[in-house]
C-alpha cells in the first residue's frame, strides 16, 4: 500500500510541477513591428519591452493560476484613488458615467496630459486593476478618465433597457467628447484592457477624424477577432472560464434585470424581443448574447453579433502610434489570433505588438518566489511606452 501511495504522490508532485510550469525559462517579449527608426527609438526608451520578464517563480509562469488571482483578488494593496464622477444622459436615453482623477502633485513638467481609459468586461473604474492604474498614472502627473461600462455600476440605475456591448463605441465616443472639451489643453492617450481594448481600436478605427487629438493608444489582452478570439471558451479548461465569466456577468445584470426585462416601454423598443428566460438559465457566453446582446442593434443571431463585434477588419485603418499586447499563456484569448496584430504592425510604421511569454489575462504580477509587488508589468510597460511617445513628439 505504502509504495502505491508513493508512486501516486510522485505523479501528483510531478503534474502539479508540470501544470506551475515552473521550469519554464522566461525570456524577453517577442516585438512585431515594421523596422521603422520611430519605433526602434521607442523601443530603445521601455526597458520593460527588452528585459526578462520575470513573474513570482512559484506559481507566476503558469497564465491560469494569474488569470485566477486577477479574477478573484486583483491588485495586491489596492490603492483607492479620488476621483469625481460625471453622468450624461443621451438622445437614446442610455445614462454613461466616467470617473476623472486629477494628477496628485501636479502636471508633469512637460505639459497636461490626460489618459482615456476603457475596462474590460463587466468593469469600471471601481474595478482593482484599473484603481491601480489610475493610482501609478496619477502619480505620475497625469490626468486619468475612466469610462464606467453601462450596467457595470450596481448602485448606478439604467434609464434605457441596455448595456454594454462588446464592440459598441458610442459611449467610449461620448465621454471622449466631454472630457477633451473641458480639458482642451491637454494631449490625450487612450488606454484599453480586455474587452475595453477592442472597443478603443474600433473608436479610432472608425472615423480617423478621431484619431487627430490623440498621441497614442495602448491595448492590453484583447481578442481582435469576435468569433475566433472565443473558441477556446468551448472546449477544455475554457468551458470552465465561459461558465465563470457567465456568472460574473449575470451578477452584473442582477440589480439592473427590472429595468432590462420587467418595466414596461411606450414604445416599439427592442427590449420587447429579450429572451428573459435565457439569459437567467445561462451558463455560456453565446446564452447571454443571443437572449440580449445581439437584440441591441438587431442582429439575427449571436454568431452575427460577434462577426461584427471585433476590430480585426478594420485594425489597418490606425496610423497613430499603438502598442498591442498579449500573453501566450492566456486562457481566456488564446494565442492562435495573435496572426491579426503581428500582421498589422508589420505593415504599421507606428504600430508596436508585443507577445508576452507569461502573465495570463491581465494578470501580469511581477515579484520573487510567491508574493507578487504591488504594481505589475501591465502598469510599468504602458506608462513607460507613453512616456517615450510623449517624448518624441
Amino acid at each position: 500500500m505504502l509504495p502505491v501511495i508513493a508512486i501516486g504522490t510522485v505523479i501528483l508532485l510531478f503534474v502539479f510541477i508540470k501544470f506551475l510550469r515552473i521550469h519554464d525559462e522566461t525570456t524577453r517579449p517577442k516585438l512585431h513591428h515594421s523596422g521603422s527608426g520611430f519605433i526602434k527609438k521607442v523601443i530603445s526608451k521601455c526597458p520593460s519591452l527588452t528585459e526578462i520578464y520575470q513573474p513570482p517563480s512559484l506559481w507566476g509562469k503558469c497564465g491560469h493560476i494569474q488569470t485566477a488571482i486577477y479574477g478573484k483578488i486583483g491588485r495586491i494593496d489596492c490603492p483607492q484613488p479620488n476621483g469625481k464622477r460625471h453622468s450624461i444622459t443621451l438622445a437614446t436615453k442610455e445614462t454613461i458615467t466616467f470617473d476623472v482623477f486629477q494628477p496628485v502633485n501636479g502636471h508633469r513638467p512637460s505639459g497636461e496630459c490626460t489618459i482615456l481609459v476603457c475596462p474590460g468586461i463587466c468593469n469600471s473604474s471601481e474595478k482593482k486593476y484599473v484603481r491601480t492604474f489610475i493610482h501609478y498614472a496619477v502619480n505620475m502627473g497625469f490626468r486619468v478618465a475612466v469610462l464606467n461600462h453601462i450596467g457595470a455600476l450596481p448602485n448606478v440605475r439604467l434609464t434605457s433597457p441596455k448595456i454594454f456591448t462588446y464592440g459598441e463605441t458610442k459611449y467610449f465616443d461620448r465621454m471622449v467628447q466631454c472630457v477633451t472639451s473641458r480639458y482642451p489643453a491637454s494631449r490625450y492617450v487612450i488606454v484599453g484592457f480586455s474587452m475595453g481594448a477592442n472597443i478603443v481600436v474600433r473608436y479610432l478605427a472608425e472615423d480617423r477624424s478621431r484619431q487627430l487629438p490623440i498621441v497614442c493608444a495602448v491595448s492590453w489582452c484583447q481578442g481582435y477577432d469576435g468569433l475566433r478570439s472565443t473558441h477556446a471558451l468551448s472546449s477544455g479548461f475554457g468551458r470552465f472560464y465561459n461558465y465563470m465569466v457567465t456568472m460574473n456577468f449575470k451578477k452584473i445584470l442582477k440589480p439592473h434585470w427590472n429595468e432590462l426585462f420587467k418595466v414596461p416601454t411606450n414604445n416599439n423598443d427592442t427590449k420587447l424581443s429579450y429572451d428573459e428566460k435565457k439569459v437567467e438559465s445561462a451558463t455560456t457566453l453565446a446564452e447571454i448574447e443571443d437572449g440580449l446582446l445581439r437584440h441591441f442593434d438587431g442582429f439575427k443571431s449571436h454568431v452575427d453579433y460577434k462577426a461584427l463585434c471585433g476590430c480585426a477588419h478594420m485594425i489597418d485603418n490606425i496610423h497613430i502610434p499603438i502598442l498591442l499586447l498579449n500573453s501566450e499563456d492566456d486562457p481566456l484569448i488564446i494565442s492562435d489570433v495573435h496572426d491579426i496584430p503581428i500582421s498589422y504592425s508589420r505593415k504599421s510604421e507606428k504600430a508596436l505588438f508585443a507577445a508576452m511569454q507569461h502573465g495570463g489575462h491581465l494578470g501580469f504580477y511581477k515579484g520573487k518566489w510567491y508574493k507578487p509587488d504591488a504594481t505589475t508589468l501591465l502598469e510599468s510597460i504602458t506608462m513607460e511606452y507613453i512616456e517615450a511617445i510623449l517624448g518624441h513628439i
